[in-house]
């Protein structure tokens, strides 16, 4: 055998190559028995040819991996945008509303009937601005008194656009009425005939006095003249329930006590504490910001069940039904006092810290710590339970805080579920720092807040003998009103808009250049109201497979965009605006909302 052969040996490296070696070597075995000498040895060529095919096969082998690796990935992106794209479809029909105004239309009430045809433009204006998808129909029932001839008893317009809305709103005439009271009830029986039908449903009520009949005010004789009417409240309730029904959320604004009781008995009448929510409009000017925040409350509140579900559901994410089989699984008993201490055993357990590098990446690092942790939970969250805790520290216990998935089954309570979490508030802790250390413009007067979010550990307490645990994460525990200002889905808290937080998450997609985004901040506002201390954020990132099922990637990332006014730190950092961001112009009506009307829940006042 030549040189030239050997050469050719040597460079071989596929199987097809390693075939014809394995001729060559056979060709050369031949040779060797007659007697044919050549010029490298049978056994070199023979360890050669074994080396170069265990080589070959273990490419082959390790592409054949990274293509396994490659569909694997490439069918959970798939499967996760598939699902995002369904959730933003529901979260964007979520934002198509039905709202009714419900309004006493006897002379007092004239100011404000005319301050609702002023300002629909205006209000449906500043909604679009907030939710980009947004879609209204308008209704309008006017009720008068039993005094007046049938036709003027009533102004009733089915739903519609704003436009012919308006048209109508000019046209209705306030009447005198016979007495104090006036037909309420009436009122709510021609809105439950409308055409109902969006998403979300609203019912907006202003009036200055009560129905009809002695359950409903406690006015003297001479102001009621159907005193008797509804005496069993068998018409207020079958009203309400059949609201409740429809899934009609009730707004009622408040301009005088005299409704007070009249609120507290349709409250009662239905079950879902929700059902009907009370707002004070002694100033004519909370009228709009009323109906925006009754129109925004009930929006949110749509997303976030719709959020909710999807949260807790891996095999069916928008299945109510599959939500409601999990909001039974466990018997939950709750205990709001915090337990003698001294009557729990402490438990040895591991716990895992995560800490960030500047590439936003996490390290795990293991301790062993000692804790206590109440039997019972003290309070829940939409997903997850809480529980009272102390955690030693040299020879001081603290008080900490456990916190522990609602579900039990294996998919629903997971030790990387709690691992997400912790990718998401070590990273958003880590964000938080740096911009904490960003200089202003020197001729900003802007006040910027520090932020600082509750760090989280994991804590694995042993489960019997068999090397189980039960998964819980650990936080120091804060005293405070916690409050929510924003969430992963582009819902703001205009009643506190916390222009840091804002200007936060803003900053955070520029810092990480356009990857990731820090949403969902709530928390409370401590050092005389100069820090925030937040918890549980959740991060929208390019890479789906970090941060959970809230991370709704690049879907995610858009959404708040799209909700996103700039703000003054926005500015003072310079911040670039986002294609996705609502036109600027349209934020000149936040003039209106500034000032705020004052809420209660119409259970709450039922109890005084």
């Amino acid at each position: 055998m030549d040189k030239t052969s050997v050469t050719i040996v040597s460079a071989v490296n596929t199987l097809s190559d390693v075939a014809a070696l394995r001729r060559q070597l056979d060709a050369i075995e031949r040779n060797e028995k007659n007697n044919i000498s050549g010029n490298i040895s049978l056994e070199n060529i023979k360890k050669q040819c074994d080396v170069l095919q265990k080589e070959t096969v273990a490419k082959l082998s390790a592409t054949t991996q990274q293509q396994m690796e490659a569909q694997d990935h490439l069918h959970f992106v798939v499967k996760r945008t598939k699902e995002i794209n369904e959730l933003i479809k529901s979260l964007n029909d979520a934002e198509s509303v039905d709202v009714c105004f419900l309004m006493d239309c006897t002379n007092s009430m004239q100011k404000y009937i005319q301050e609702v045809k002023d300002r629909i433009f205006e209000t449906v204006k500043l909604l679009k601005s907030r939710f980009s998808f947004f879609n209204i129909r308008l209704a309008f029932v006017g009720y008068r008194d039993f005094n007046l001839t049938p036709d003027k008893q009533f102004s009733i317009l089915d739903f519609t656009d704003e436009k012919e809305f308006y048209s109508f709103v000019s046209t209705v005439k306030c009447e005198y009425g016979g007495d104090v009271c006036e037909d309420v009830l009436g009122g709510l029986q021609k809105t439950i005939g409308l055409n109902w039908k969006q998403a979300v449903r609203i019912l907006i009520h202003v009036s200055d006095c009560p129905s009809h009949g002695r359950r409903y005010h406690n006015l003297p004789e001479d102001q009621d003249f159907y005193l008797s009417h509804d005496a069993d409240g068998s018409i207020g309730t079958n009203c309400i329930q059949q609201l409740v029904e429809l899934r009609v959320k009730y707004f009622f604004g408040r301009l005088t006590n005299l409704t007070d009781k009249m609120i507290q008995q349709f409250a009662k009448s239905t079950s879902d504490k929700t059902a009907i929510q009370q707002f004070h409009l002694e100033k004519f000017q909370n009228l709009l910001p009323f109906i925006f925040d009754s129109v925004t409350r009930s929006i949110s509140k749509k997303t976030s069940s719709i959020m909710k579900t999807y949260a807790v559901n891996s095999e069916n994410p928008l299945s109510t039904e599959s939500l409601a089989k999990n909001s039974v699984r466990r018997s939950i008993v709750f205990d709001g006092k915090e337990p003698t201490w001294t009557r729990i055993q402490p438990k040895q357990v591991q716990v895992v810290k995560y800490e960030c590098n500047s590439d936003l990446n996490c390290e795990e690092m293991m301790q062993s710590k000692n804790i206590k942790i109440a039997d019972s939970p003290f309070a829940e969250g939409a997903l997850r339970l809480a529980y009272y805790g102390l955690l030693q520290y040299k020879d001081i216990w603290g008080k900490v805080v456990f916190k522990e998935y609602k579900g039990v089954t294996g998919g629903d309570n997971t030790k990387e579920m709690y691992l997400e979490m912790l990718d998401c508030q070590t990273v958003a802790d880590y964000l938080a720092q740096e911009f904490n250390k960003v200089s202003p413009a020197t001729n900003s007067t802007a006040m910027i807040k520090k932020i600082k979010f509750i760090m989280t550990k994991l804590v694995f307490v042993p489960q019997g003998n068999e090397g189980k645990f039960r998964y819980y994460t650990m936080e120091r525990f804060i005293e405070g009103a916690y409050k929510k200002f924003s969430n992963n889905i582009g819902y703001v808290n205009h009643q506190d808009p916390a222009l840091t937080l804002q200007a936060f998450s803003h900053w955070t997609y520029e810092r990480t250049n356009g990857e990731m985004i820090v949403v969902d901040l709530q928390g409370i506002d401590i050092g005389d109201h100069q820090t925030y201390l937040l918890t549980d954020p959740c991060i929208h990132a390019t890479d789906l497979k970090r941060f959970g099922r809230t991370n709704l990637g690049k879907a995610g990332i858009k959404r708040f965009f799209q909700t996103h006014v700039c703000n003054i730190i926005c500015q003072t950092f310079k911040l670039k605006r986002n294609e996705h961001q609502p036109d600027r112009a349209s934020s000149k009506c936040d003039s209106h909302i500034c000032e705020k009307p004052n809420s209660s829940m119409a259970t709450e006042a039922s109890k005084k």
